[in-house]
Formats: structure tokens, sequence, C-alpha cells
């Protein structure tokens, strides 16, 4: 038979309190119990562990040598539970999740300020992409959480939990819709579009919500992310589709406008996506749960 953790704590416990007596006490357990422990440790290892002088039990040198270890797998046990206690209630370790470029930017940084300010001992890794990037990272189980801004998916299982709209902006001046505050989509067909890549949540629902209408705007510029766009359209490029969020400070400061599109609606979710067989960590379900209540 192997040897137990239980015979393993009486052992480095006897070697402690020197007597049976005193073992069986600490340990809260009988002393015929320790000494069917010791008995048993010794018939394991054809070793013998204890001598017995004076009604005392002494250690002989193959015992002194196995408590010394039977100590160090206790300690090694006991610092396991208290690893995993903090893993458990997320007072360690690292939260892994993947983030939308849009999301990541302007939705992630507060959240994750939320979530620290209640676990700070957590670490946080945060992996930026687009949406169809994220959930493929999802979906090979590469990252178990992904927030997204992008059309869910069907394969994965997805929770909405923040509104978002998309806006067209333009120059805030010598552009012939800067003094323009709503236009109709027939009247973005002849404009250069400043685009993000294949793959975006915010090209999805922007420029190609265009096409959909028969309306193919020339795409003079596709850049990576909402920041290059607006200085691209700042320098005169072109006009974009992006997420109020991506646009209201510079908006605010008159570097650019926000147009409405009345006949095509710009509205969407972002959302929160997992794989179904799949269970979350303790930290990514602890921010599951603070990014639903937010």
């Amino acid at each position: 038979m192997p040897i137990s953790l239980a015979q393993l704590e009486a052992f480095a416990a006897l070697a402690e309190c020197g007597s049976f007596g005193k073992t069986a006490e600490r340990l809260g357990v009988t002393q015929p119990a320790v000494t069917q422990h010791v008995a048993k440790l010794g018939r394991h290892f054809n070793l013998k562990l204890v001598d017995v002088v004076r009604h005392r039990p002494l250690l002989t040198e193959a015992g002194r040598f196995l408590a010394e270890r039977a100590r160090s797998v206790v300690g090694g046990v006991a610092l396991l539970e208290s690893e995993m206690a903090d893993f458990a209630h997320v007072r360690s370790g690292t939260l892994e999740i993947g983030a939308t470029v849009t999301v990541g930017t302007y939705v992630l940084p507060g959240l994750i300020a939320e979530f620290r300010s209640v676990r700070p001992a957590a670490s946080v890794r945060v992996q930026i992409a687009n949406t169809a990037i994220i959930n493929e990272l999802v979906r090979r189980h590469a990252l178990g959480l992904g927030l997204i801004e992008g059309a869910p998916p069907d394969d994965l299982v997805t929770t909405p939990f923040r509104d978002d709209e998309l806006v067209l902006v333009v120059p805030a001046r010598a552009h012939r819709l800067s003094r323009r505050r709503r236009v109709r989509a027939s009247d973005l067909a002849n404009e250069p579009f400043i685009s993000r890549e294949i793959g975006s949540g915010t090209r999805d629902l922007g420029y190609d919500s265009l096409q959909t209408r028969g309306i193919r705007p020339p795409v003079a510029l596709e850049l990576p992310s909402g920041e290059a766009i607006l200085r691209a359209i700042e320098a005169g490029i072109g006009i974009a589709i992006l997420s109020r969020l991506v646009v209201e400070r510079d908006a605010r400061n008159g570097m650019v406008r926000m147009l409405s599109i009345d006949d095509l609606p710009l509205r969407r979710s972002f959302h929160l996506v997992r794989a179904a067989d799949r269970t979350l960590s303790p930290a990514q379900a602890a921010f599951e749960g603070l990014v639903l209540r937010s």
C-alpha cells in the first residue's frame, strides 16, 4: 500500500512532540492511531524508524531522515492548500482575457481598475485584437474569456454587457460635410473612406452596412485602430464610421465632427464571449460577474 499524507503528518508530529500521547493530542486522534501510522511507515520502507527506550519513542537514523522529508512534504501540502485557497478566492494569480480594439481601449481600463480595487493582488494580462481573432482564440481555448464589439458568433456563449453607437466622422472644416449634422447613406456614395481591417467589428457594422444598401464608397486607407483613423480624418484623407466612444473627445475639442446617418441604424452591443465546453478560472468568473453588473 502507498504511504499516505496522514502517516507522514503523524510521523513529522511525533518527531517534534517526542511522545505518542502528545502527538495524538496535537493531531486530534487516538494514540493507537499514531502508533499504527508509524508502524505502517516502517513496514512500507522495511526499516526500523523508532526505538522505544524507557517508554519514550526515539527516532533511529532512518527515522530522523524520514522525519525531515516528511516535514518538507507536509509543509508543501499546507502551502499548496493556502495557494489554492488564494487562487479560488482570487487573492492571487493572473486574469487572462481578450478584448477587441475599441472595447480594450475605451471600456476595459475602467473595468480592470474596478476589478483590481477589490482584488489588488491579482495581475491582469490582456490580448488586444479584432473581433474575428478574439472569437477564434476563444474557440480554440487559447483564451477563456473575450470582450468583443462585433456580431456575436453562434458557436460561442455570448452575453451583451453594454450598448454602443457608431457615428459618421468627418473633418471639422474644409469638407463638404463639415457643416452638416446629419446625412443619408446615399450622400456617402463617392466619399473616400478610412476603414478598420476586415474582421473588425466596427467595419462589420459600419462600412459593410453601407454595402448592404448598395453603396460602395472607395476605401482610401485601412488602419488597425480608431485613434489612427481619427488622425487620418484630421489630415483630410477621408471620412469614417467609428464608435462614439472613440470620437467624443476629439469632437469636443473641435478636431473632427460627428454626424448621424438618418437611414442607417448603427447601434450595437458589446458582448462577453466564452466557449460552452470550458470552465472559467475563478478570476475570469469574478471578472465576468463584474462586467455584467457594470
